[in-house]
């Protein structure tokens, strides 16, 4: 039986990529500061919350179905891999419904939902394209600008001191055209 990604995906993956993620992710912009507010200041403090709610859903699905697609490539740790992916997929849309102006201990609640499934999201898909570079070495180049695109973002996390919207958005566009570049290396493979 076929996953639900494999459906949707690869087919309409360059229209993701490079308009769907785009547009969604840019529009943040117009709604907030995008070096002193982050996304959930926009859904809390401005107001828009349907806005944040469509991009958590929309950002999280796109990385989740691009993720286990490549992690059907792997050859070790397949079902734990789809695990750790889909709850920290899960999570980053969880952490947008926890109130983040209600009180302090839900702010933190908040906070620590966000940053712990972003950051196990990172370090499942580093696991997944060090794996896939074993059994596909032509793809050194997109592992070492994952890496890259990492180290720019920590970089300017230390720049601001905070996780701002251009973080955020930078991570998904950037993340949307990687994960594209990816499948089309590894699908030239195949083809090869």
């Amino acid at each position: 039986m076929k996953h639900l990604h494999d459906q949707i995906m690869p087919k309409s993956q360059a229209f993701w990529a490079y308009i769907l993620l785009p547009s969604i992710n840019l529009t943040a912009l117009f709604l907030a500061d995008p070096i002193n507010e982050n996304i959930t200041h926009i859904a809390y403090a401005k107001h828009h919350f349907s806005f944040v709610l469509i991009w958590a859903c929309t950002c999280s699905y796109y990385l989740w179905c691009c993720t286990t697609k490549l992690i059907d490539r792997l050859i070790h740790h397949k079902k734990s891999c789809y695990i750790l992916c889909t709850i920290s997929c899960v999570f980053m849309v969880i952490s947008i419904l926890i109130p983040y102006g209600q009180s302090l201990e839900w702010a933190k609640l908040h906070v620590r939902t966000a940053m712990g499934a972003t950051i196990a999201y990172i370090l499942i898909f580093c696991y997944v394209l060090c794996q896939l570079h074993f059994i596909y070495p032509q793809i050194k180049k997109m592992l070492n600008a994952y890496l890259s695109i990492i180290t720019l973002l920590c970089l300017l996390f230390l720049l601001t001191g905070c996780v701002s919207t251009l973080i955020e958005i930078s991570f998904v566009i950037l993340m949307g055209i990687l994960h594209y570049r990816i499948r089309r290396t590894l699908d030239e493979q195949v083809i090869s």
